[in-house]
């Protein structure tokens, strides 16, 4: 039995808002835990109008990600503007992502840049990891890779993941550095140990095929893939499905582990890879016996409970 398709990997370089909400009281922060959404909407909004910065800057968040009420990115920018009025750097980010993408208000790359700048000023490396972004992309600014190389360095010294991801993509493409793989290794193995799920999908994805430098290591390749499959990266959980399913260099074959991963990815990936992921799953269950398949509901109802245990 053979499952089908190669380890997938991904080389993409992201940008994103800060889009974790911060406590401003303990009510309403674990009410947002809990999914609670509208009752933190609820406990927020009074706080924001009494002018809490943290407040204001949660509610924006709120509307932008549709968490309890309808998405309204109008209504996030007013939230991001009082509180940038505040000083927050967390709504500089989010509102210079507002303008890169012309949502709620006209797109601006300028005042984009002025307000990671500002972000960056107030030391949060999700400015810096912004201007190095827009100059990754020629974003109102002549396109620069030395310039955002520059950027996401700084922000990986201050321990970013997101940026210690970047600068692996840019060593690993040769984008503004001389194309090296070994510090592209060494800047995924920071940002997969700071719990990046890209990262540690790709230097799983290295340690198997054994390219780029890296020595073929399945089982190395298996920790990093479990690492970001306990992060719900749905790529990894496929590729240990299909490790699992075929038995790999030294590991051996284990069906009820392959049937439980293929099944998780199959939940979250779309298109023709959750085609294949349920096509993989119903190979898998046909060559299992009735303990294994009843080995497999156990390891699905555990990864349920508690997907940090998956294994």
């Amino acid at each position: 039995m053979r499952v089908r398709s190669a380890i997938m990997i991904v080389m993409a370089a992201l940008i994103s808002a800060a889009g974790a909400i911060a406590a401003s009281s303990d009510d309403a922060f674990f009410a947002y835990q809990k999914g609670d959404y509208k009752t933190a909407i609820k406990l927020l909004t009074p706080l924001a109008e009494k002018g809490d910065d943290k407040a204001q800057y949660n509610l924006g968040v709120m509307y932008a990600n549709a968490l309890g009420v309808s998405q309204n990115f109008k209504e996030a920018a007013k939230w991001f503007q009082m509180s940038i009025a505040k000083g927050n750097s967390f709504a500089m980010v989010d509102m210079a992502t507002q303008y890169l993408a012309g949502e709620g208000v006209q797109k601006d790359y300028k005042e984009a840049m002025r307000l990671y700048q500002a972000a960056s000023a107030k030391n949060n490396p999700q400015g810096e990891i912004g201007i190095a972004a827009i100059y990754e992309r020629g974003l109102g600014v002549s396109q620069d890779y030395k310039q955002a190389v520059e950027w996401y360095r700084k922000a990986a010294n201050r321990n970013s993941p997101e940026a210690q991801y970047s600068m692996a993509i840019m060593y690993s493409a040769g984008k503004g550095v001389p194309k090296d793989m070994k510090q592209a290794v060494d800047w995924y193995r920071k940002a997969a140990d700071n719990g990046h799920d890209s990262a540690q999908l790709n230097l799983g994805a290295m340690y198997y095929s054994g390219d780029q430098g890296i020595p073929k290591n399945v089982p190395e390749a298996i920790k990093y893939f479990r690492m970001a499959a306990q992060e719900l990266n749905a790529r990894a959980q496929f590729n240990l499905g299909q490790i699992y399913g075929n038995g790999d260099d030294g590991v051996p074959q284990n069906l009820p582990r392959a049937l439980m991963w293929f099944g998780a990815a199959s939940t979250r990936l779309v298109g023709e890879q959750q085609k294949i992921a349920k096509e993989n799953m119903a190979e898998v269950a046909r060559a299992m016996t009735p303990d294994q398949l009843k080995e497999a509901q156990a390891l699905a109802r555990q990864c349920d409970a508690d997907f940090s245990k998956c294994e």
